[in-house]
Protein backbone atom coordinates (compact mmCIF):
# COMPACT_ATOMS: atom_id res chain seq x y z
CA UNK A 1 0.00 0.00 0.00
CA UNK A 2 2.76 2.41 0.85
CA UNK A 3 4.50 1.68 -2.44
CA UNK A 4 1.28 2.30 -4.40
CA UNK A 5 0.76 5.70 -2.71
CA UNK A 6 4.31 6.73 -3.51
CA UNK A 7 3.84 5.82 -7.19
CA UNK A 8 0.63 7.86 -7.40
CA UNK A 9 2.36 10.92 -5.93
CA UNK A 10 5.25 10.58 -8.40
CA UNK A 11 2.82 10.28 -11.33
CA UNK A 12 0.82 13.35 -10.30
CA UNK A 13 4.01 15.36 -9.87
CA UNK A 14 5.18 14.40 -13.36
CA UNK A 15 1.82 15.41 -14.94
CA UNK A 16 1.49 18.69 -13.06
CA UNK A 17 3.29 20.86 -15.67
CA UNK A 18 0.90 19.64 -18.39
CA UNK A 19 -2.31 20.39 -16.53
CA UNK A 20 -4.03 23.75 -17.23
CA UNK A 21 -3.46 26.29 -14.47
CA UNK A 22 -6.31 26.78 -12.06
CA UNK A 23 -6.86 28.65 -8.93
CA UNK A 24 -6.03 26.87 -5.70
CA UNK A 25 -8.60 24.15 -5.06
CA UNK A 26 -10.63 25.39 -8.11
CA UNK A 27 -13.32 22.97 -9.22
CA UNK A 28 -13.53 24.82 -12.61
CA UNK A 29 -11.12 23.98 -15.43
CA UNK A 30 -11.03 25.46 -18.98
CA UNK A 31 -9.23 23.41 -21.60
CA UNK A 32 -8.57 24.74 -25.20
CA UNK A 33 -9.24 22.05 -27.79
CA UNK A 34 -6.59 23.66 -30.03
CA UNK A 35 -3.82 25.88 -28.74
CA UNK A 36 -2.08 26.97 -31.97
CA UNK A 37 -3.75 29.31 -34.54
CA UNK A 38 -2.66 31.56 -37.42
CA UNK A 39 -4.16 34.24 -39.63
CA UNK A 40 -3.71 37.59 -41.35
CA UNK A 41 -5.22 40.99 -40.52
CA UNK A 42 -8.93 40.82 -41.21
CA UNK A 43 -9.26 37.13 -40.30
CA UNK A 44 -11.50 35.88 -37.50
CA UNK A 45 -10.12 32.88 -35.54
CA UNK A 46 -12.55 30.45 -33.85
CA UNK A 47 -11.15 28.93 -30.64
CA UNK A 48 -13.00 25.82 -29.27
CA UNK A 49 -12.76 25.06 -25.56
CA UNK A 50 -14.14 22.70 -22.89
CA UNK A 51 -15.22 23.52 -19.34
CA UNK A 52 -14.89 20.82 -16.65
CA UNK A 53 -16.53 20.82 -13.22
CA UNK A 54 -14.20 18.87 -10.89
CA UNK A 55 -16.06 19.90 -7.75
CA UNK A 56 -19.06 18.48 -5.99
CA UNK A 57 -21.35 21.52 -6.59
CA UNK A 58 -23.19 22.72 -9.68
CA UNK A 59 -21.57 25.71 -11.49
CA UNK A 60 -23.78 28.39 -13.01
CA UNK A 61 -23.29 31.71 -14.89
CA UNK A 62 -19.72 30.96 -15.92
CA UNK A 63 -18.01 33.87 -17.73
CA UNK A 64 -15.51 32.93 -20.42
CA UNK A 65 -13.32 35.42 -22.33
CA UNK A 66 -9.91 35.92 -23.94
CA UNK A 67 -7.16 38.32 -22.86
CA UNK A 68 -4.08 39.47 -24.71
CA UNK A 69 -2.51 42.64 -26.27
CA UNK A 70 -4.65 45.72 -25.92
CA UNK A 71 -4.20 46.67 -29.61
CA UNK A 72 -4.31 44.69 -32.82
CA UNK A 73 -7.04 42.20 -31.79
CA UNK A 74 -10.76 42.17 -31.06
CA UNK A 75 -11.78 39.63 -28.39
CA UNK A 76 -15.11 37.92 -27.75
CA UNK A 77 -16.59 37.13 -24.34
CA UNK A 78 -19.75 35.31 -23.23
CA UNK A 79 -21.63 34.02 -20.16
CA UNK A 80 -22.65 30.33 -20.01
CA UNK A 81 -25.89 30.18 -18.13
CA UNK A 82 -26.45 26.45 -18.53
CA UNK A 83 -25.64 24.68 -15.22
CA UNK A 84 -22.59 22.37 -15.19
CA UNK A 85 -23.13 19.48 -12.81
CA UNK A 86 -20.26 17.96 -10.77
CA UNK A 87 -17.94 15.78 -12.90
CA UNK A 88 -19.61 17.08 -16.10
CA UNK A 89 -18.15 19.04 -19.06
CA UNK A 90 -19.42 21.79 -21.39
CA UNK A 91 -18.03 22.71 -24.87
CA UNK A 92 -18.27 26.01 -26.72
CA UNK A 93 -16.20 28.47 -28.83
CA UNK A 94 -14.82 32.01 -28.60
CA UNK A 95 -13.59 34.19 -31.49
CA UNK A 96 -10.63 36.53 -31.99
CA UNK A 97 -10.52 39.02 -34.90
CA UNK A 98 -7.07 40.10 -36.09
CA UNK A 99 -7.16 43.84 -36.77
CA UNK A 100 -3.91 45.63 -37.58
CA UNK A 101 -1.49 43.48 -35.64
CA UNK A 102 2.06 43.26 -36.96
CA UNK A 103 3.47 39.96 -38.05
CA UNK A 104 4.67 37.61 -35.25
CA UNK A 105 3.49 35.18 -32.59
CA UNK A 106 1.19 36.29 -29.78
CA UNK A 107 0.27 34.46 -26.55
CA UNK A 108 -3.38 34.85 -25.57
CA UNK A 109 -5.25 33.40 -22.57
CA UNK A 110 -8.61 31.68 -22.23
CA UNK A 111 -10.19 32.57 -18.92
CA UNK A 112 -13.23 31.04 -17.18
CA UNK A 113 -14.66 32.60 -14.01
CA UNK A 114 -17.59 32.07 -11.70
CA UNK A 115 -17.72 33.83 -8.36
CA UNK A 116 -14.27 33.54 -6.78
CA UNK A 117 -13.40 30.52 -8.89
CA UNK A 118 -11.51 30.90 -12.12
CA UNK A 119 -9.30 29.01 -14.55
CA UNK A 120 -7.06 30.05 -17.47
CA UNK A 121 -5.20 28.36 -20.30
CA UNK A 122 -2.73 29.78 -22.88
CA UNK A 123 -3.14 29.71 -26.68
CA UNK A 124 -0.76 30.82 -29.45
CA UNK A 125 -1.81 33.00 -32.42
CA UNK A 126 0.57 33.59 -35.33
CA UNK A 127 -0.10 36.70 -37.46
CA UNK A 128 1.17 36.14 -41.00
CA UNK A 129 2.44 38.83 -43.39
CA UNK A 130 -0.05 40.41 -45.79
CA UNK A 131 1.61 41.62 -48.99
CA UNK A 132 -0.34 44.71 -49.99
CA UNK A 133 0.96 48.00 -51.47
CA UNK A 134 0.01 50.72 -53.96
CA UNK A 135 2.09 52.68 -56.51
CA UNK A 136 1.56 56.29 -57.59
CA UNK A 137 3.01 58.58 -60.30
CA UNK A 138 2.25 62.21 -59.43
CA UNK A 139 2.39 64.73 -62.31
CA UNK A 140 0.36 67.27 -64.23
CA UNK A 141 -1.16 66.45 -67.60
CA UNK A 142 0.41 69.42 -69.44
CA UNK A 143 3.61 71.42 -68.95
CA UNK A 144 4.69 74.59 -70.73
CA UNK A 145 7.91 74.32 -72.72
CA UNK A 146 10.89 76.23 -71.35
CA UNK A 147 10.36 75.35 -67.68
CA UNK A 148 11.62 72.56 -65.41
CA UNK A 149 9.14 69.69 -64.92
CA UNK A 150 8.87 68.24 -61.37
CA UNK A 151 7.59 64.66 -60.99
CA UNK A 152 7.05 62.46 -57.94
CA UNK A 153 6.98 58.68 -57.40
CA UNK A 154 5.39 57.03 -54.36
CA UNK A 155 4.83 53.52 -52.97
CA UNK A 156 2.48 53.10 -49.99
CA UNK A 157 2.25 49.78 -48.11
CA UNK A 158 -0.93 48.28 -46.76
CA UNK A 159 0.94 45.35 -45.25
CA UNK A 160 1.22 44.54 -41.56
CA UNK A 161 4.97 44.21 -41.74
CA UNK A 162 8.04 45.27 -43.65
CA UNK A 163 7.97 44.59 -47.40
CA UNK A 164 11.29 44.05 -49.17
CA UNK A 165 11.99 43.81 -52.85
CA UNK A 166 12.90 45.80 -55.95
CA UNK A 167 11.39 49.04 -57.25
CA UNK A 168 12.19 51.08 -60.36
CA UNK A 169 10.89 53.37 -63.09
CA UNK A 170 11.48 54.20 -66.74
CA UNK A 171 10.73 57.41 -68.66
CA UNK A 172 9.99 57.51 -72.38
CA UNK A 173 9.75 60.46 -74.79
CA UNK A 174 7.64 60.02 -77.91
CA UNK A 175 7.89 56.25 -77.46
CA UNK A 176 11.66 56.07 -76.85
CA UNK A 177 13.00 55.20 -73.37
CA UNK A 178 15.31 57.97 -72.20
CA UNK A 179 15.78 56.93 -68.55
CA UNK A 180 15.65 53.60 -66.68
CA UNK A 181 16.31 53.18 -62.94
CA UNK A 182 16.05 50.13 -60.62
CA UNK A 183 17.01 49.57 -56.96
CA UNK A 184 16.44 47.25 -53.99
CA UNK A 185 14.62 48.71 -51.02
CA UNK A 186 11.99 48.07 -48.36
CA UNK A 187 8.78 49.69 -47.14
CA UNK A 188 7.67 49.92 -43.54
CA UNK A 189 4.07 50.34 -42.38
CA UNK A 190 3.12 54.04 -42.18
CA UNK A 191 6.42 54.99 -43.87
CA UNK A 192 5.94 55.26 -47.65
CA UNK A 193 8.73 55.16 -50.21
CA UNK A 194 9.01 58.42 -52.17
CA UNK A 195 11.31 59.82 -54.84
CA UNK A 196 11.25 63.16 -56.68
CA UNK A 197 12.39 63.53 -60.28
CA UNK A 198 13.22 66.88 -61.91
CA UNK A 199 13.36 67.10 -65.70
CA UNK A 200 15.35 70.25 -66.58
CA UNK A 201 13.43 72.04 -69.35
CA UNK A 202 12.45 68.96 -71.36
CA UNK A 203 11.75 69.19 -75.07
CA UNK A 204 8.33 69.40 -76.67
CA UNK A 205 6.43 66.12 -77.00
CA UNK A 206 4.66 63.29 -75.14
CA UNK A 207 6.22 61.65 -72.09
CA UNK A 208 5.27 58.47 -70.21
CA UNK A 209 6.60 57.72 -66.73
CA UNK A 210 6.14 54.12 -65.48
CA UNK A 211 6.71 53.01 -61.87
CA UNK A 212 6.98 49.28 -61.11
CA UNK A 213 7.76 47.17 -58.01
CA UNK A 214 8.11 43.56 -56.89
CA UNK A 215 7.69 43.20 -53.12
CA UNK A 216 7.53 39.77 -51.50
CA UNK A 217 6.76 38.15 -54.83
CA UNK A 218 3.88 40.51 -55.74
CA UNK A 219 4.51 42.57 -58.91
CA UNK A 220 2.68 45.84 -59.66
CA UNK A 221 3.01 48.64 -62.24
CA UNK A 222 1.46 52.07 -62.88
CA UNK A 223 2.02 54.69 -65.64
CA UNK A 224 1.26 58.39 -66.22
CA UNK A 225 1.42 60.27 -69.53
CA UNK A 226 1.95 64.02 -69.90
CA UNK A 227 2.88 66.44 -72.68
CA UNK A 228 5.23 69.42 -72.94
CA UNK A 229 3.90 72.07 -75.32
CA UNK A 230 4.71 75.59 -76.53
CA UNK A 231 2.10 78.36 -76.90
CA UNK A 232 1.94 80.84 -79.75
CA UNK A 233 2.40 84.04 -77.76
CA UNK A 234 2.49 87.65 -78.96
CA UNK A 235 3.52 90.78 -77.09
CA UNK A 236 3.85 94.54 -77.27
CA UNK A 237 5.93 97.01 -75.27
CA UNK A 238 5.41 100.78 -75.01
CA UNK A 239 5.74 103.81 -72.73
CA UNK A 240 2.69 105.53 -71.26
CA UNK A 241 1.97 107.76 -68.26
CA UNK A 242 5.36 107.42 -66.59
CA UNK A 243 5.74 103.64 -66.98
CA UNK A 244 6.96 101.06 -69.46
CA UNK A 245 4.12 98.66 -70.23
CA UNK A 246 4.66 95.12 -71.52
CA UNK A 247 1.64 93.01 -72.50
CA UNK A 248 1.68 89.32 -73.51
CA UNK A 249 -1.27 87.66 -75.27
CA UNK A 250 -2.24 84.10 -76.16
CA UNK A 251 -3.85 82.89 -79.37
CA UNK A 252 -7.28 83.74 -77.93
CA UNK A 253 -6.26 87.37 -77.43
CA UNK A 254 -6.35 87.12 -73.63
CA UNK A 255 -3.48 88.12 -71.37
CA UNK A 256 -1.08 85.35 -70.33
CA UNK A 257 0.04 85.14 -66.73
CA UNK A 258 3.47 84.11 -65.44
CA UNK A 259 5.68 85.16 -68.38
CA UNK A 260 9.17 86.31 -67.23
CA UNK A 261 10.01 89.82 -68.45
CA UNK A 262 13.38 91.50 -67.91
CA UNK A 263 13.60 95.31 -68.17
CA UNK A 264 17.17 96.63 -67.97
CA UNK A 265 18.09 93.58 -65.85
CA UNK A 266 15.09 93.75 -63.50
CA UNK A 267 13.12 90.50 -63.79
CA UNK A 268 9.35 90.74 -63.43
CA UNK A 269 6.43 88.41 -64.19
CA UNK A 270 3.19 89.20 -66.02
CA UNK A 271 0.08 89.41 -63.83
CA UNK A 272 -3.31 87.75 -64.39
CA UNK A 273 -3.98 90.21 -67.23
CA UNK A 274 -0.67 89.45 -68.94
CA UNK A 275 0.82 92.84 -68.00
CA UNK A 276 4.04 94.17 -66.52
CA UNK A 277 4.19 97.85 -65.47
CA UNK A 278 7.66 99.27 -64.80
CA UNK A 279 7.81 102.86 -63.51
CA UNK A 280 10.59 105.04 -64.96
CA UNK A 281 11.79 108.50 -63.97
CA UNK A 282 14.70 109.08 -66.36
CA UNK A 283 14.75 109.17 -70.16
CA UNK A 284 16.74 106.67 -72.19
CA UNK A 285 16.54 103.38 -74.07
CA UNK A 286 15.22 100.46 -72.02
CA UNK A 287 16.07 96.91 -73.15
CA UNK A 288 13.34 94.29 -72.69
CA UNK A 289 13.72 90.50 -72.82
CA UNK A 290 10.77 88.07 -72.72
CA UNK A 291 10.75 84.29 -72.24
CA UNK A 292 7.78 83.22 -74.37
CA UNK A 293 7.56 79.52 -73.45
CA UNK A 294 11.25 79.01 -74.21
CA UNK A 295 11.32 81.42 -77.17
CA UNK A 296 13.45 84.41 -76.16
CA UNK A 297 12.32 87.76 -77.58
CA UNK A 298 14.18 91.07 -77.36
CA UNK A 299 12.90 94.61 -77.89
CA UNK A 300 13.58 98.17 -76.75
CA UNK A 301 11.46 101.13 -75.65
CA UNK A 302 12.74 104.70 -75.99
CA UNK A 303 11.58 107.03 -73.23
CA UNK A 304 11.85 110.75 -74.02
CA UNK A 305 11.21 113.72 -71.78
CA UNK A 306 9.52 117.03 -72.47
CA UNK A 307 11.61 120.17 -72.90
CA UNK A 308 10.06 123.47 -71.86
CA UNK A 309 11.04 127.12 -72.34
CA UNK A 310 9.28 130.04 -70.62
CA UNK A 311 8.97 133.69 -71.64
CA UNK A 312 6.95 136.44 -69.94
CA UNK A 313 5.14 138.88 -72.16
CA UNK A 314 3.47 141.41 -69.85
CA UNK A 315 0.39 139.61 -68.46
CA UNK A 316 1.14 136.36 -70.28
CA UNK A 317 3.69 133.55 -70.09
CA UNK A 318 4.53 131.89 -73.38
CA UNK A 319 5.29 128.20 -72.72
CA UNK A 320 7.00 126.34 -75.57
CA UNK A 321 7.14 122.54 -75.29
CA UNK A 322 9.40 120.40 -77.52
CA UNK A 323 10.92 116.93 -77.51
CA UNK A 324 14.62 116.27 -76.92
CA UNK A 325 15.32 116.95 -80.62
CA UNK A 326 13.62 120.35 -80.49
CA UNK A 327 10.48 119.35 -82.35
CA UNK A 328 7.38 121.22 -81.12
CA UNK A 329 4.76 119.03 -79.44
CA UNK A 330 1.04 119.69 -79.65
CA UNK A 331 -1.69 118.60 -77.21
CA UNK A 332 0.58 118.75 -74.16
CA UNK A 333 -1.17 119.72 -70.94
CA UNK A 334 0.37 122.76 -69.22
CA UNK A 335 -0.66 123.58 -65.66
CA UNK A 336 0.41 126.88 -64.09
CA UNK A 337 -0.04 127.38 -60.35
CA UNK A 338 0.41 130.81 -58.82
CA UNK A 339 -0.47 132.71 -55.67
CA UNK A 340 -3.91 133.60 -56.98
CA UNK A 341 -5.04 130.44 -58.78
CA UNK A 342 -4.34 127.74 -61.36
CA UNK A 343 -4.52 128.05 -65.13
CA UNK A 344 -4.87 124.99 -67.39
CA UNK A 345 -3.67 125.20 -70.98
CA UNK A 346 -2.89 122.93 -73.94
CA UNK A 347 -0.11 123.48 -76.49
CA UNK A 348 -1.12 124.24 -80.06
CA UNK A 349 0.40 122.86 -83.29
CA UNK A 350 3.48 125.05 -82.67
CA UNK A 351 3.97 123.60 -79.20
CA UNK A 352 2.98 126.86 -77.51
CA UNK A 353 0.61 127.41 -74.61
CA UNK A 354 -0.23 130.87 -73.23
CA UNK A 355 -0.66 131.19 -69.46
CA UNK A 356 -2.82 134.04 -68.23
CA UNK A 357 -1.16 135.78 -65.27
CA UNK A 358 -4.42 137.46 -64.39
CA UNK A 359 -5.62 133.97 -63.37
CA UNK A 360 -2.49 132.76 -61.60
CA UNK A 361 -1.44 136.06 -60.10
CA UNK A 362 2.11 137.40 -59.97
CA UNK A 363 5.07 136.10 -58.03
CA UNK A 364 6.53 132.61 -58.21
CA UNK A 365 4.63 130.53 -60.79
CA UNK A 366 5.08 126.75 -60.87
CA UNK A 367 4.55 125.42 -64.41
CA UNK A 368 4.24 121.73 -65.19
CA UNK A 369 3.97 120.06 -68.61
CA UNK A 370 2.57 116.52 -68.79
CA UNK A 371 1.88 114.05 -71.60
CA UNK A 372 1.06 110.35 -71.70
CA UNK A 373 3.80 109.81 -74.31
CA UNK A 374 6.69 111.61 -72.57
CA UNK A 375 8.22 112.09 -69.16
CA UNK A 376 6.87 115.31 -67.71
CA UNK A 377 8.86 118.37 -66.73
CA UNK A 378 8.31 121.35 -64.45
CA UNK A 379 9.91 124.68 -63.70
CA UNK A 380 9.39 127.75 -61.52
CA UNK A 381 9.28 131.25 -62.96
CA UNK A 382 9.26 134.41 -60.90
CA UNK A 383 7.19 137.10 -62.63
CA UNK A 384 6.50 140.69 -61.70
CA UNK A 385 3.38 142.63 -62.44
CA UNK A 386 4.06 145.02 -65.37
CA UNK A 387 3.99 148.72 -64.59
CA UNK A 388 0.86 150.56 -65.62
CA UNK A 389 1.38 153.64 -67.87
CA UNK A 390 1.03 156.94 -65.98
CA UNK A 391 -1.67 159.51 -66.96
CA UNK A 392 -0.39 162.49 -69.10
CA UNK A 393 0.15 165.76 -67.18
CA UNK A 394 -0.85 169.31 -68.43
CA UNK A 395 1.76 172.12 -68.04
CA UNK A 396 0.53 175.74 -67.87
CA UNK A 397 2.67 178.91 -68.13
CA UNK A 398 1.72 182.40 -67.12
CA UNK A 399 1.69 185.08 -69.81
CA UNK A 400 0.53 188.61 -70.00
CA UNK A 401 -3.13 188.94 -70.57
CA UNK A 402 -4.13 190.67 -73.79
CA UNK A 403 -7.57 191.64 -74.87
CA UNK A 404 -8.58 190.71 -78.34
CA UNK A 405 -11.67 192.14 -79.95
CA UNK A 406 -14.34 189.47 -80.39
CA UNK A 407 -16.48 189.18 -83.46
CA UNK A 408 -20.18 189.71 -83.06
CA UNK A 409 -22.15 186.69 -81.87
CA UNK A 410 -24.45 185.06 -84.42
CA UNK A 411 -27.40 183.04 -83.18
CA UNK A 412 -28.05 179.80 -85.14
CA UNK A 413 -31.54 178.35 -84.79
CA UNK A 414 -31.63 174.69 -83.49
CA UNK A 415 -32.53 171.79 -85.82
CA UNK A 416 -35.49 169.55 -85.11
CA UNK A 417 -34.73 166.12 -83.45
CA UNK A 418 -33.37 163.48 -85.88
CA UNK A 419 -35.53 160.45 -86.61
CA UNK A 420 -33.48 157.30 -85.68
CA UNK A 421 -36.07 154.87 -86.91
CA UNK A 422 -35.67 151.30 -85.35
CA UNK A 423 -32.42 152.23 -83.49
CA UNK A 424 -34.32 152.79 -80.26
CA UNK A 425 -35.67 149.26 -80.32
CA UNK A 426 -32.17 147.88 -81.00
CA UNK A 427 -30.75 149.80 -78.06
CA UNK A 428 -33.56 148.50 -75.85
CA UNK A 429 -32.85 144.87 -76.83
CA UNK A 430 -29.08 145.38 -76.29
CA UNK A 431 -29.85 146.72 -72.84
CA UNK A 432 -31.85 143.64 -71.96
CA UNK A 433 -29.06 141.34 -73.20
CA UNK A 434 -26.46 143.36 -71.29
CA UNK A 435 -28.56 143.17 -68.15
CA UNK A 436 -28.86 139.38 -68.56
CA UNK A 437 -25.14 138.88 -69.06
CA UNK A 438 -24.45 141.20 -66.16
CA UNK A 439 -26.77 139.10 -64.03
CA UNK A 440 -24.83 135.96 -65.06
CA UNK A 441 -21.54 137.63 -64.24
CA UNK A 442 -22.66 139.23 -61.02
CA UNK A 443 -24.99 136.66 -59.47
CA UNK A 444 -24.39 133.15 -60.93
CA UNK A 445 -21.17 131.02 -61.05
CA UNK A 446 -19.45 130.37 -64.38
CA UNK A 447 -18.65 126.74 -65.31
CA UNK A 448 -16.29 125.86 -68.19
CA UNK A 449 -15.54 122.30 -69.36
CA UNK A 450 -12.76 121.05 -71.62
CA UNK A 451 -11.58 117.57 -72.74
CA UNK A 452 -8.03 116.85 -73.92
CA UNK A 453 -6.86 113.34 -74.82
CA UNK A 454 -7.27 111.41 -71.54
CA UNK A 455 -7.84 114.55 -69.46
CA UNK A 456 -11.12 116.32 -68.69
CA UNK A 457 -11.00 119.75 -67.01
CA UNK A 458 -13.75 121.72 -65.26
CA UNK A 459 -13.40 125.32 -64.11
CA UNK A 460 -15.89 127.08 -61.83
CA UNK A 461 -15.76 130.81 -61.03
CA UNK A 462 -17.91 132.51 -58.43
CA UNK A 463 -19.92 135.62 -59.47
CA UNK A 464 -18.61 139.12 -58.84
CA UNK A 465 -21.00 140.35 -56.18
CA UNK A 466 -21.46 137.33 -53.94
CA UNK A 467 -19.89 133.94 -53.22
CA UNK A 468 -21.22 130.44 -53.81
CA UNK A 469 -22.28 128.04 -51.05
CA UNK A 470 -22.71 124.25 -51.34
CA UNK A 471 -21.62 124.03 -54.97
CA UNK A 472 -22.11 120.55 -56.51
CA UNK A 473 -21.08 119.30 -59.95
CA UNK A 474 -21.84 115.85 -61.45
CA UNK A 475 -20.93 114.24 -64.78
CA UNK A 476 -21.22 110.63 -66.07
CA UNK A 477 -17.69 109.85 -67.35
CA UNK A 478 -15.37 106.84 -67.33
CA UNK A 479 -12.87 108.22 -64.81
CA UNK A 480 -9.93 106.51 -63.13
CA UNK A 481 -8.64 109.43 -61.05
CA UNK A 482 -9.88 112.89 -60.01
CA UNK A 483 -8.16 115.88 -58.47
CA UNK A 484 -9.54 119.25 -57.35
CA UNK A 485 -7.88 122.48 -56.26
CA UNK A 486 -10.66 123.01 -53.76
CA UNK A 487 -13.45 120.96 -52.22
CA UNK A 488 -13.95 117.19 -52.41
CA UNK A 489 -13.94 115.18 -55.65
CA UNK A 490 -14.77 111.49 -55.97
CA UNK A 491 -15.75 108.76 -58.44
CA UNK A 492 -19.11 107.21 -57.61
CA UNK A 493 -21.16 104.72 -59.70
CA UNK A 494 -19.64 105.80 -63.03
CA UNK A 495 -20.00 109.51 -62.16
CA UNK A 496 -17.63 112.25 -61.06
CA UNK A 497 -18.99 114.22 -58.10
CA UNK A 498 -17.35 117.55 -57.09
CA UNK A 499 -18.55 119.42 -53.99
CA UNK A 500 -17.33 122.79 -52.62
CA UNK A 501 -18.66 124.25 -49.40
CA UNK A 502 -17.95 127.91 -50.24
CA UNK A 503 -16.36 130.07 -52.95
CA UNK A 504 -15.54 133.72 -52.37
CA UNK A 505 -16.70 136.28 -54.99
CA UNK A 506 -14.72 135.80 -58.24
CA UNK A 507 -12.82 132.87 -56.68
CA UNK A 508 -11.89 130.07 -59.11
CA UNK A 509 -11.53 126.31 -58.59
CA UNK A 510 -10.42 123.57 -60.96
CA UNK A 511 -11.21 119.87 -61.36
CA UNK A 512 -8.93 117.50 -63.29
CA UNK A 513 -10.25 114.09 -64.36
CA UNK A 514 -8.08 111.32 -65.86
CA UNK A 515 -10.25 109.27 -68.19
CA UNK A 516 -10.07 105.49 -68.44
Amino acid sequence: MKLRGVLIIILLTAMLPFLPPTSAQSPLVIVPLNSDFSGVPGDTIIIPFRLENLGNQTLENVSVYITGPAEGFLYQSKVIREPIEPNQTYQDTLSVKILNADTGRYTLKLVARTGNTYSEAPIEVKVRLVVDYSLYVISEERYIYGHDVPLKLKAVTGANGVLTGRIGYHLSHNGHVIKNVSLVTYIRPDDPWEQEILLPKPGIGEYTLTLWANFSGVFKEVSKTFIVYQRNLTYRAFYRDGSINVEVYGEDGKGVRGIPVSINGTVLTTDENGRVIYAVSTPGTYRITLNLDGRIAHTTVNVNSLQMTLFQNKTRILVTVTDTKGNPLANVTVVAVGPKGTDYRVTDASGIAVVNLEITGYGTIMIRATSSRYLGTSANLKVAEPEKPSAPTTTSSSSPTTTTPQPPTTTIPSKPPRDYGPLAAILLIAGVILAGSSYMAFFRPTILEETLDRYYFVKVKAPRLNGVDNFRFERSVNAVEVRATKGRAKIEDGRVVWEIEHLEPEEEAYLQVILG
